[in-house]
């Protein structure tokens, strides 16, 4: 009984632990600080959706990683259909005119459901979410503070706002003390090693140093994980490593077509448009960049951890801070330079949910 209650418990342990692993090396970070606001810029509702009634306003919502989207509800025919702020008395349902019409909640529901899709030309969801009606300058201005709290409100939006404003607050007292805009901290002179000025710039140093090594060393292991799968795509066309790139970078990127031929799947966009596939070079770019931010991350602490601070070189540090900074935010460019030519052809994202889903969200 013993061994076999060891036995039991060594089981689940085993059982466990293969779980988090797997969990954890199937999750999909934002691969960098830079990379994270990039696509998420991208993605921001513009000032046209803030003002629209249907299609943005009240209706933005965010996806775990800071992604504007809208939310879609697929009937009983499959259509899928737009969920607003008037959705939750009525439910939209698209006609033969490519016109939406507004059934409350007592309407028979086979006067839709007799409607079958092979029989109606149905319109996209930016159709259905055009309206020649606008919101005034001080409601959309009210929209726009709400969709940036449901940002902040994300994980990913949160984690964002929380480390960027320690890079910018500890940047810039960085950033004044090596300009030497406090005196006081000046004795017994600008230069001396004994000043407090040298010793705030050595604090604030390793302090960025620290929030750098965050992103570097904690993203790293899902970095050298898409490099794998970005080998297997480039030299074996690996369609479940395309996948998986895919799935990790679909605000910004979209695949090649010897990857959409063989596959049945069939996307919904809001404008009923797909945008053509990104060029694959793009993507080794990002993913190359990671890397590199992450060895010259790795050289950077290295010399803030191995030297002191008289003894240190005065050229290491805001070198390899430039280089590691730069290589993240060229990737950043790169994600927020795709992702706003995919919303431009696509519409913003949409999140798929069944009508069953929100009638239950709905209940008291």
């Amino acid at each position: 009984m013993p061994e076999d209650g060891g036995t039991g418990v060594a089981g689940r342990l085993r059982k466990a632990s293969i779980s988090v692993a797997d969990s954890l090396i199937n999750f999909n970070p934002q691969p960098g600080m830079w990379a994270a606001t990039g696509a998420a810029i991208a993605q921001a509702p513009n000032l046209t959706e803030l003002r629209e009634p249907i299609g943005g306003g009240e209706n933005i919502q965010f996806d775990a990683h800071g992604h504007s989207a809208r939310t879609v509800v697929t009937d009983s025919s499959g259509v899928p259909v737009l969920t607003t702020v008037l959705s939750r008395t009525a439910t939209r349902v698209p006609t033969r005119n490519n016109t939406t019409v507004l059934h409350d909640d007592t309407t028979k529901k086979h006067e839709a459901e007799s409607l079958s899709a092979d029989e109606l030309s149905m319109p996209t969801l930016a159709e259905q979410a055009a309206s020649e009606e606008k919101h005034g300058w001080g409601e959309t201005a009210l929209h726009g503070l709400t969709a940036a709290w449901k940002f902040f409100c994300t994980p990913t939006g949160f984690v964002m706002t929380i480390y960027g404003l320690n890079i910018v607050a500890w940047g810039a007292m960085l950033f004044f003390l090596l300009l030497g805009a406090a005196p006081a901290m000046n004795h017994p002179s600008k230069d001396s090693d004994d000043s407090p000025r040298k010793k705030w710039i050595e604090i604030d140093s390793q302090i960025l140093n620290a929030l750098f090594c965050v992103t570097g060393f904690g993203l790293a292991p899902w970095r050298f994980r898409d490099l794998y799968w970005l080998i297997q795509v480039r030299f074996r066309k690996n369609r479940h490593a395309m996948g998986r790139l895919l799935q990790q970078n679909k605000s910004w990127f979209r695949p090649p077509m010897w990857y959409q031929e063989e596959s049945d799947e069939k996307r919904v966009t809001f404008t009923g448009e797909v945008a053509p596939p990104t060029r694959l070079w793009k993507l080794s770019f990002v993913v190359w960049m990671m890397v590199w931010n992450t060895f010259l991350q790795a050289v950077l602490a290295a010399f803030m951890w191995a030297y002191n601070r008289i003894d240190r070189p005065s050229w290491a540090t805001g070198t390899f801070i430039a280089l590691g900074c730069g290589v993240s935010l060229l990737a950043g460019l790169m994600m927020w330079w795709e992702g706003r030519k995919v919303k431009k052809i696509e519409g913003p994202a949409i999140k798929v949910v069944e009508a069953v889903d929100v009638e239950k969200g709905k209940e008291p």
